[in-house]
C-alpha cells in the first residue's frame, strides 16, 4: 500500500524523474536547471509534486528556454518585392 503525498523528496523526485538519487543530490549540490526549485523542511530538501509537474510542462513546451538575442531576420528581397 502505497501513500500518496503532496511532498516529493529525492527519493520520490528522482523515482517520477527516471534519475538515481545520487543524480538529484549532486544537481542540488551544482544548482542544475533540469531540477526545480526545492525548499528545505529540517535537513531534507523537498518539492511539491503540482510545482514539479508545473515546472515538467515548461520544459515540455520549451519555456524554460531563453529567447534567442539579436536583431530579427531581414529576409532577401524577391522579384516581387524589388519591382
Amino acid at each position: 500500500m502505497s501513500e500518496e503525498t503532496e511532498v516529493l523528496t529525492v527519493e520520490g523526485l528522482a523515482k517520477l524523474l527516471g534519475r538515481t538519487e545520487a543524480s538529484i543530490r549532486e544537481g542540488i549540490r551544482r544548482g542544475v536547471p533540469w531540477l526545480p526549485k526545492s525548499f528545505k523542511m529540517g535537513n531534507r530538501h523537498c518539492w511539491l509534486k503540482e510545482d514539479v509537474r508545473k515546472f515538467l510542462r515548461a520544459y515540455r513546451d520549451g519555456e524554460h528556454m531563453e529567447k534567442k538575442r539579436g536583431r530579427t531576420r531581414q529576409y532577401p528581397p524577391n522579384l516581387k518585392t524589388v519591382a
